[in-house]
């Protein structure tokens, strides 16, 4: 009857071993795919922008080299958050050089071109944005500079401005006055 009564208990025993084991190794595949999912959010980039400036050493890869590839002799100043027009978050980085004007350039949260912008005179805006101008917005004031936008496809837009009292807004125009986008 002792040895029954041992082999019973070395039998519990290995079963009872055997369920720990399972037991043990599902938790330690749990745990694995918890890291897992940590390491997984931890690797996710997020593309929302804090409002306001960037530091230069927080743009996108590839925005630096772009300046340098495609603006010689320009230098980076500043960068901030500046929302497109048509929606969407972008990124403004304000490039200068001695002797040249001043541009911006529009990318995405994710490095992607999108376009030039550079102060001209309003007097340079083609006659069918002033029309538009007048027949539109007679009552918003104009400064006397507006943007020349050259987008990644090398159309040009035109963004000019507005003021009434103490309301703003933005309109882009084609060369041929139709509005492209108002905010």
């Amino acid at each position: 009857m002792a040895l029954a009564l041992s082999f019973a208990i070395v039998s519990c025993n290995n079963e009872k071993n055997e369920k720990d084991e399972k037991d043990e190794a599902t938790e330690t595949k749990q745990q694995e795919k918890t890291e897992a999912e940590k390491t997984n959010t931890t690797a996710t980039v997020s593309t929302a922008l804090p409002a306001g400036e960037i530091t230069l050493d927080r743009l996108p890869a590839g925005v630096k080299e772009f300046v340098t590839k495609n603006h010689p002799g320009y230098v980076m100043v500043k960068a901030a958050s500046d929302p497109l027009c048509q929606g969407g978050d972008a990124i403004d980085v304000a490039i200068s050089k001695k002797g040249a004007p001043n541009l911006s350039l529009i990318f995405k949260p994710d490095g992607t071109y999108v376009q030039q912008e550079e102060d001209v005179p309003l007097a340079t805006a083609t006659a069918k944005i002033k029309d538009a101008l007048k027949a539109k917005y007679s009552d918003y004031s104009a400064g006397t500079q507006i943007e020349k936008v050259i987008l990644a496809d090398k159309s040009v837009e035109y963004l000019v401005d507005l003021t009434k009292g103490t309301v703003t807004k933005e309109v882009i125009f084609t060369a041929d006055g139709n509005v492209v986008c108002e905010k």
